[in-house]
C-alpha cells in the first residue's frame, strides 16, 4: 500500500509580480488587459499621457542642434588660433580664451544631450510593459488616474503559474521530499502535482510545515482555493481490510472477527491510510484473522456467521 502525508493548503501564485509606476505626475490615458488576460513579456500594459515630455524632448532637440553648431564654430576657430599661435601671430590671452569658448561649448553640448537622454528616458516610462509572460491577477490602473512613482498598477502571476502550499505536520515532514508525486484535490476536482519544496522551518505557534506543491498550467485551480494534499511518501507491506468491512463502535472503527466456532467478536482499530477501497489497520486486528467483509453492520457481537473464503487481497 502506498505510503501519504496529508496536509491542506491554500493555492497560490508561485510568483506574483506587482506592475508600478515609474513616473509621477502623468495622467493614465490608455489600458490594455484586464484581470484574466494572459500577456507576453515587453507587451504593453497601459499607457501614460506623454504630450509635456515629447515637447520637452522637442526642446532639447533643436537646442542640442544648437549648441552642436555653437561647438563646431568654437573648434573651428580654436584650430585658427593654433595656426596662427605656431605663427606667433596671436596674443596669448586671446589663444586661451578661445581655448575656454570650445572647452564650454563642448560641455553645454553635453549637458543638453544628457537633459534631451533623460526625458526620452521618461517618455519611454510612460508605456507600461509586463515584465515577463503571465497573467493579470489584478488591475488598479484606471484612464484618468495620475500617477505617483511606485504606485501599483497591476498584479501578475508569473507565467500563469500556481502552487498549492499545503500545511503539513511535523512529524510527518521528515518523510516528504521535493519531486514527490501529490494528488491535489479540491471539491470533486483532482489533480496531480509535485513537491516543489520543502519549507525549511516550522511554525512554533502550530507545528506545521509547509509543502509547496506545484500544479500543472491547465489544473483548473485559482489562487486562494483551499485544497487538500495527499503526499505519496513510498509504499510498504502493511495489515489492511476491505473498507466495507468497517463499523463504527461508539465513534471509533471497528471490525468483526470471526472465531474457530463461528462466532464473531468486535475489534475496534486503529486505522491508517485509505486507498482504492483498503483501509490500513495498525492496531486491533492480527495477521490470519478472518473478518466479516459483507454485512457487517447487521450484526451484534457473539452472532453465529457462515463462513464464505473469499481470496481478497489489498492494493500493492
Amino acid at each position: 500500500m502506498t505510503r501519504s502525508v496529508v496536509g491542506t493548503g491554500s493555492v497560490a501564485a508561485w510568483q506574483q509580480l506587482t506592475v508600478a509606476a515609474e513616473i509621477a505626475g502623468l495622467r493614465i490615458v490608455e489600458v490594455t488587459v484586464d484581470e484574466g488576460d494572459r500577456v507576453t513579456a515587453g507587451q504593453v500594459l497601459a499607457r501614460f499621457e506623454d504630450a509635456i515630455l515629447q515637447a520637452q524632448h522637442a526642446q532639447y532637440e533643436a537646442a542640442a542642434l544648437e549648441a552642436e553648431a555653437n561647438a563646431q564654430n568654437a573648434q573651428a576657430e580654436l584650430r585658427r588660433a593654433q595656426e596662427l599661435q605656431a605663427s606667433r601671430n596671436i596674443a596669448e590671452a586671446t589663444f586661451q580664451q578661445r581655448q575656454m569658448t570650445a572647452r564650454a561649448t563642448e560641455a553645454r553640448l553635453g549637458m543638453i544631450r544628457a537633459q534631451r537622454d533623460e526625458v526620452k528616458a521618461r517618455i519611454a516610462q510612460t508605456v507600461v510593459r509586463a515584465p515577463t509572460d503571465g497573467v493579470i491577477a489584478k488591475r488598479t490602473a484606471l484612464v484618468g488616474t495620475v500617477s505617483s512613482v511606485g504606485a501599483e498598477l497591476f498584479k501578475m502571476i508569473r507565467d500563469g503559474r500556481v502552487e498549492l502550499q499545503a500545511q503539513v505536520p511535523e512529524l510527518d515532514l521528515t518523510s516528504v521530499a521535493v519531486g514527490q508525486p501529490v494528488k491535489v484535490v479540491h471539491g470533486d476536482t483532482a489533480v496531480a502535482g509535485r513537491v516543489r519544496l520543502v519549507a525549511p522551518v516550522v511554525d512554533p505557534a502550530t507545528r506545521l510545515g509547509t509543502v509547496y506543491v506545484a500544479l500543472p498550467s491547465d489544473s483548473g485551480l485559482r489562487p486562494g482555493m483551499f485544497a487538500n494534499a495527499e503526499i505519496a511518501t513510498g509504499s510498504a507491506e502493511v495489515l489492511a481490510v476491505p473498507q466495507e468491512a468497517l463499523v463504527f463502535r461508539d465513534g471509533r472503527p471497528a471490525a468483526f472477527a470471526v472465531g474457530p466456532d463461528g462466532r464473531v467478536a468486535v475489534k475496534l482499530l486503529d486505522t491508517g491510510t485509505r486507498q482504492d477501497g483498503w483501509v490500513e489497520v495498525r492496531g486491533g486486528l492480527g495477521r490470519g484473522e478472518r473478518i466479516v467483509f459483507a454485512g457487517a453492520g447487521f450484526l451484534n457481537d457473539g452472532d453465529l456467521v457462515r463462513i464464505d473464503s473469499a481470496d481478497a487481497r489489498p492494493p500493492e
